[in-house]
């Protein structure tokens, strides 16, 4: 029995007189979207994202972010340990005419180019990925997928993805139905959901922009204080004519360290001494932009940044590594959720009836785990297997066992 079919055959005479008394709106959702949000009226909603907002920027500006060298590697780090886990399709109950259908089609398309666009979501927040159908036989079958850039769409009041067009920039023109896919990242699965998802890059926006003028200011620093000062000295009452000249000599020198100048005139060379130890400044900044961003990209710095502290140890480097695996599982969620998505489309176009196959992720050694497992239940029931099974499926040597 349900949880709420349990309750609904209990009586209690405080509740149901409460429940008779209280206003009629207290079982009504009062706090609903459209009450609230005035951008409605124009029939779209829009991006809550507040850096874009109120830099009245795109989230184009996102991708820029990748140009910097600590967020791509970041992101290729975080998308890898999910590009590495292994896939398949678990077939249960389906009919195997049905599931081969499934299989095959998922053998022809670049599985490892649709994933990495998948994970794309959590970057962006969300991933449009347009679906190309055609008739393949007696089906209809997705023949290619395309990942689309997010600046192109929005969403409507109910959370719809929508086509911003030259027409219709402002609320969107309707799409077809199983279109597109769109993954998202830490979405609520309720009417009021934020559909944009939340975005990990937005977190690196600051980091990298305060690390750009850290660079700036370093490179400055250094083109200042990396070599000597060259002065020039000449007598009193010399022409400003000949002090231009003499100036415009220096400046050459700095360049090519060549200069003629008259037998009477000095040079002198001034050491930048201890001014230099104030590059560590900009180099503090930069480093502390990257912990930011690896922080905000993977969930920790050690993976990426190594020791910076020193102080390291092997329990700290299980607790970022631990970190890490967290992340990749949620990552693995999206992924699954969108190719199930897919095959839900694909299986009520062509079939919809009966179970339908399921698109799974897992690590190497999780199959080894699953495999003993079931292979335990079946010997329990009787079932003996061969030594070419087990050499075959555990990858063990013929002299490692016997049976």
């Amino acid at each position: 029995m349900k949880f709420f079919d349990f309750f609904k055959n209990q009586k209690s005479k405080p509740a149901k007189r409460y429940y008779k008394e209280a206003p009629k709106t207290l079982g009504q959702e009062l706090a609903k979207r459209e009450n609230l949000d005035l951008n409605l009226i124009m029939g779209y909603l829009p991006d809550p994202d507040e850096i874009l907002t109120n830099s009245g920027r795109d989230i184009g500006t996102y991708r820029e972010l990748m140009i910097d060298s600590q967020v791509r590697a970041c992101v290729n780090s975080r998308k890898a340990g999910t590009l590495s886990l292994l896939w398949e399709i678990d077939r249960g109950k389906v009919k195997s005419r049905q599931a081969k259908l499934i299989q095959d089609l998922y053998s022809d398309l670049d599985i490892d180019a649709l994933n990495s666009a998948i994970l794309n979501a959590p970057m962006f927040g969300f991933q449009p990925i347009e679906i190309i159908w055609e008739k393949v036989g007696k089906y209809i079958l997705p023949v290619d997928l395309l990942p689309k850039n997010q600046e192109w769409f929005l969403f409507d009041k109910d959370g719809k993805l929508r086509l911003s067009t030259l027409n219709n920039c402002i609320s969107g023109e309707e799409l077809p139905e199983r279109k597109f896919l769109t993954p998202t990242y830490n979405d609520i699965h309720n009417k009021n959901y934020n559909p944009y998802g939340d975005r990990v890059l937005s977190s690196c926006f600051w980091p990298v922009t305060f690390k750009k003028s850290g660079f700036k200011w370093w490179v400055t620093f250094t083109e200042k204080y990396g070599m000597p000062y060259i002065i020039g000295k000449l007598p009193r009452h010399t022409m400003d004519s000949e002090r231009e000249s003499m100036k415009d000599q220096l400046e050459a020198m700095v360049k090519d360290a060549v200069a003629v100048i008259s037998d009477d005139a000095k040079l002198e060379f001034i050491e930048p001494g201890e001014k230099s130890s104030r590059s560590d400044l900009y180099e503090n900044l930069i480093n502390a932009c990257d912990h930011a961003i690896s922080k905000a990209v993977l969930g920790q710095t050690l993976t990426t940044d190594g020791n910076q502290g020193g102080a390291g140890s092997y329990a700290l480097g299980k607790v970022h590594a631990g970190v890490r695996e967290d992340i990749v599982y949620s990552d693995k969620k999206i992924v699954e959720r969108a190719h199930n998505q897919l095959i839900r489309w694909i299986w009520e176009i062509n079939f919809n009836y009966g179970e339908i196959p399921k698109f799974s992720m897992f690590a190497e050694e999780e199959v080894n785990k699953a495999l003993a497992e079931r292979d335990e239940i079946l010997v329990k029931q009787g079932i003996k297997f061969s030594k070419s099974y087990y050499i075959t499926n555990y990858g063990l040597s013929d002299r490692d066992f016997e049976i």
